[in-house]
């Protein structure tokens, strides 16, 4: 789950140089503990959001022309395969560092839930999250190929918020009854909620949003489908986490300094953890609406950005 953060990294730094090598020490004197910061606090504010994370980095990608420095490597420095490290994937693999912020906010915030969890609920959890695993894993450099650009975010964002404006007047705010819980949930229920979680492997859709739908299409309330896709959220994004680190290898404490990482990491555990208890209150007065009607606004402006680049290409 990826964040609108390049903003904050690379338009501040010297970083967006293309066709370069660039040297760790170089890469790791941009990570200040003002811009940890800075990366924290948006991270944490957008984790859990039903906006699409990534959609928002595609997008600032696409501006900024953050694609262009693929061609821009650490000199020295590889991942665990021998692959060269770009700075697009410095950017990239730093934002899973400051998630593990956003994945504690979660075991702070259902610490009950977690101290004491039943058996319902973890099998629960764990077959919802199973579905995104197994897909993710085998359409991984499909969906990067070929859906990482703006045209599909901006279509997915549109389409979502419509969506959501849908599901508002489709499901009342009330819970089904008997709903009101997670353990209520059975497994076909949990596995139902999972391929709804399926859809955001799609650039602009969100997890946050195909989970909380995927929650009241199955009779949960908002507050107890927002609660279901935080916990599955503790999943997708450890998973994430892990594998990012474990790819990286050696590189990981050579490129990025500890202090900086550590701050950031706080910061955004903290913000995370007061979204996290804003969103169920949000949903419970308000529902989908807000998040619904800034990704239809967001997504008009994109298509409209993308025909004027068309004409402008064409004239």
């Amino acid at each position: 789950m990826r964040s609108v953060l390049p903003i904050f990294i690379l338009l501040s730094t010297g970083m967006m140089v293309h066709g370069n090598e660039i040297s760790a020490e170089e890469v790791r004197a941009d990570f200040t503990y003002e811009r940890a910061v800075v990366t924290g606090f948006v991270e944490g504010a957008t984790e859990f959001l039903p906006v699409s994370s990534t959609g928002h980095l595609i997008i600032t990608n696409e501006l900024l022309k953050v694609n262009d420095s693929k061609d821009t490597t650490i000199a020295g420095v590889t991942d665990r395969k021998n692959r060269p490290i770009n700075l697009e994937r410095v950017v990239d693999d730093y934002l899973v560092i400051i998630q593990i912020g956003a994945i504690l906010a979660v075991v702070a915030g259902f610490y009950t839930r977690f101290r004491n969890p039943s058996a319902r609920g973890i099998i629960s959890t764990f077959i919802a999250f199973l579905p995104v695993a197994i897909l993710g894993l085998f359409l991984k450099d499909i969906i990067t190929q070929y859906l990482f650009c703006v045209e599909v975010v901006a279509v997915a964002l549109l389409a979502g918020g419509c969506v959501m404006l849908w599901a508002d007047k489709r499901w009342p705010r009330e819970a089904a009854p008997g709903f009101d819980e997670l353990e209520a949930l059975t497994a076909p229920q949990a596995l139902r909620i999972g391929i709804f979680q399926c859809v955001s492997l799609i650039p602009g859709t969100s997890r946050s949003m195909s989970m909380l739908i995927g929650g009241r299409a199955n009779g949960l309330s908002h507050a107890a489908s927002a609660e279901f896709s935080f916990l599955v959220g503790f999943l997708t994004l450890t998973a994430a986490s892990l594998y990012k680190a474990w790819s990286l290898g050696p590189a990981l404490r050579i490129i990025y300094p500890t202090g900086p990482a550590l701050v950031g990491l706080t910061v955004a555990f903290i913000v995370s953890f007061a979204s996290v208890r804003w969103l169920v209150d949000h949903l419970q007065r308000k529902g989908f609406v807000m998040f619904a009607w800034y990704r239809i606004v967001l997504g008009g402006l994109m298509l409209l950005w993308i025909a004027y680049q068309a004409l402008q290409a064409k004239a």
